[in-house]
């Protein structure tokens, strides 16, 4: 959110990329230069089934507004009051 001047729903709707018993998992959804990138570096990088995790967020905006988000890779709703 912080890096890319994210919203909350935006930033779980990105994909996402996690270090696995010495390989690389990257959702689809990231470009064939950041693939080709990592790989060139030595990451053994690949494309997993099924979606890597998933949540729900609420921000506490400063004025005092609560943001909520949910994941769409599973079911589920933010809840706040």
């Amino acid at each position: 959110m912080v890096d890319y001047g994210m919203d909350v729903q935006s930033s779980f709707e990105s994909p996402r990329g996690f270090a696995d018993a010495g390989g690389l998992k990257l959702e689809r959804g990231y470009d064939d230069t950041v693939r080709a990138t990592l790989a060139e570096m030595g990451h053994d990088v690949c494309t997993p089934d099924a979606p890597l995790g998933g949540g729900q967020a609420i921000l506490l905006r400063d004025d005092g507004v609560l943001e909520g988000a949910s994941d769409p890779r599973k079911d589920g709703m933010a809840v706040g009051y």
